[in-house]
């Protein structure tokens, strides 16, 4: 039994003191071959792409996307609302859709992801969203997988707009910030 169990031991030794001296970790030391950070070789490396390249990936296309505007309730008749409570008011939403194959990366340079205002029959602002809300000025990104949507919701208080609401047609205008091409518009109509 020591026949077979002294040279296994003393090549398990020979094994280790090679496999720790292979080991040379140094923080200091340069281990990347000078290759690795020339720009002007052939090799694939994210700190070497052409610009364009990554423009054309990253560029969102507007026709990739279907924008709606809801607004509810429509019709909305002013004696049922005033009967409710007494601050009534109108619920706006939009949505982006993705029908694309892609993910899109949707960036924004303030906190505002939309905007939306409503205007009545002559072209009069009844009620902008942006005179309402203040944004941060910190960019901002959102993805959109293939066949996911963004969804923005606000209620709108009949408190807040800048005429009262009288019956006629009404259009309300959205639109994604930051992408003037991502916009719906729908009608609503004011019953007495």
């Amino acid at each position: 039994m020591r026949r077979i169990l002294w040279p296994f031991l003393c090549w398990i030794s020979l094994i280790a003191f090679q496999a720790a001296s292979a080991l040379d970790i140094n923080p200091s030391k340069d281990n990347q071959p000078p290759s690795f950070w020339d720009t002007n070789s052939n090799h694939f490396s994210i700190f070497n792409g052409d610009p364009k390249r990554i423009q054309r990936a990253n560029a969102v296309d507007p026709k990739s996307f279907d924008s709606t505007v809801l607004v509810s309730p429509n019709p909305l008749s002013l004696k049922a609302l005033m009967a409710v409570g007494p601050n009534p008011s109108i619920k706006v939403s939009f949505s982006v859709h993705n029908h694309a194959k892609k993910t899109y990366t949707l960036s924004f340079p303030t906190t505002q992801r939309w905007d939306f205002r409503i205007l009545n029959a002559t072209g009069g602002v009844v009620y902008a969203y942006t005179d309402d809300h203040e944004f941060l000025q910190t960019t901002g990104i959102s993805m959109v997988n293939n066949d996911d949507k963004l969804v923005y919701v606000e209620s709108v208080d009949f408190n807040d707009m800048n005429m009262p609401l009288s019956p006629g047609t009404y259009t309300v205008q959205a639109i994604l910030a930051n992408y003037p091409e991502m916009n719906a518009k729908a009608q609503f109509t004011v019953q007495p």
